[in-house]
């Protein structure tokens, strides 16, 4: 299978397995909602979602170096179909629906973990170094559009003819991005330079390790926690009675529209990195996430939207960027554990953001708040100007890939 054949077909099952992501993830919150009326019982399953990422990513890598992102994709997406399935079940018998719901959904995520690492080493095996960063971008889009629009719409749609349909549809989608995968080249793993370390930590010491690598890290985290506390806090603020007077319609519309920027921004990734160089779309993406942040402050209705999609657009190139960078510097036979443990450092920081932005809603105001979250954001241009600048990054590929990321550049 020629390698652009294959990529497509990558394309093609992400785009499934997001749509049954998006499905899955609107259908099981509104299931739990409707069946316990508890909003203790939805903030566990938005727990169970996101907290995978803080402790089973960093494992998902080493099984993905283990066994390879082809057989990784297709046994993980075997079980999120299975455990989906179930929910479904679960939900169609209202079999103790407020307990069992967050335990599946923390299955669904934590498979969903070795999905996303192994993804990311299929793209490097089956691209070239000088495409990877449109091939990233076409994949973020695709899961901006597929998981963040199409599947949350989808699924309300399936919810209003029954609430357990959303899971059954969506386990099917994940078996057709089984069948999808299934024929994608598998090439051999062998370590070059030392045998990889066995275990999850060493993904963890080998970003910790490299500059360039952990300063990804340190400023992905850093603005996942500020993103968690800023949405935490803006719903309040901009639903009705909040400051803001928005519907529910309105703030879903204002939500998704920072979709489509971030969508719109992983797409154009590649030729802002062509035209600026890296380290300048970095430092973009910062004040991208800041113009996110201070939105509230400065603006409302068409001034908040503007400001926020504009924000999200320039935000959205960062994930293209760090996946670009990874794959340039981290030899193959170590990618996915590295992968692992920077979404674990990265994405894990979510619940606990959310966690953070609850207890600072009760004791700070949130104009003080999305001030405060937008600086942080700003400071980090700092550290990425000084560990994440152009040579920084180029002297850190390993020499046997080093002209191809000079013609990049």
């Amino acid at each position: 299978m020629r390698r652009a054949t294959a990529f497509h077909r990558l394309v093609a099952a992400t785009a499934v397995s997001d749509t049954a992501n998006g499905v899955f993830a609107l259908a099981a919150g509104v299931a739990a909602a409707l069946a316990s009326r508890s909003t203790l019982v939805v903030g566990l399953v938005t727990v169970a979602a996101s907290l995978p990422w803080l402790v089973t990513a960093a494992p998902a890598g080493v099984v993905v170096d283990r066994f390879g992102p082809v057989t990784a994709i297709v046994v993980a997406n075997t079980g999120r179909a299975i455990a989906m399935g179930l929910t479904a079940a679960v939900i169609f018998w209202s079999v103790a629906v407020p307990v069992l719901v967050p335990v599946l959904v923390f299955v669904v995520a934590t498979f969903q973990t070795v999905v996303d690492s192994a993804a990311e080493v299929a793209t490097a095996d089956l691209v070239e170094e000088a495409s990877r960063t449109s091939a990233n971008g076409l994949i973020a889009m695709v899961t901006r559009i597929f998981y963040q629009f199409l599947g949350p719409a989808l699924a309300g749609i399936l919810i209003q003819i029954n609430p357990a349909l959303p899971g059954a549809l969506a386990g099917i989608a994940c078996l057709l991005s089984v069948v999808l995968v299934a024929r994608l080249p598998r090439p051999a793993v062998r370590s070059q330079q030392a045998p990889p370390s066995s275990g999850a930590l060493a993904g963890i010491r080998l970003v910790l390790s490299r500059p360039v690598l952990a300063g990804l890290v340190a400023v992905g985290g850093l603005t996942t926690i500020a993103n968690g506390v800023f949405y935490t806090v803006l719903v309040i603020y901009a639903l009705s009675p909040g400051p803001l007077g928005l519907n529910a319609a309105q703030y879903g519309l204002v939500i998704g529209l920072t979709g489509v920027g971030a969508a719109c921004g992983a797409l154009t990734t590649a030729r802002a990195e062509r035209r600026l160089g890296r380290n300048a779309v970095l430092v973009l993406t910062r004040v991208g996430w800041g113009l996110v942040f201070a939105a509230p402050l400065v603006g409302r209705h068409v001034v908040l939207v503007v400001l926020m999609f504009v924000g999200s657009w320039l935000g959205g190139m960062w994930s293209v960027q760090a996946l670009s960078i990874r794959q340039s510097i981290v030899p193959r036979d170590q990618l996915g554990r590295v992968s692992g443990a920077s979404r674990m450092l990265t994405y894990g920081m979510t619940p606990v953001g959310a966690l953070l932005g609850g207890f600072v809603g009760l004791g700070v105001s949130p104009t003080l708040t999305f001030a405060l979250c937008t600086v942080l954001t700003l400071l980090t241009i700092l550290p990425i100007r000084r560990f994440l600048s152009d040579s920084a990054i180029a002297d850190a590929v390993p020499p046997r890939t080093a002209s191809v990321a000079k013609e990049v550049r």
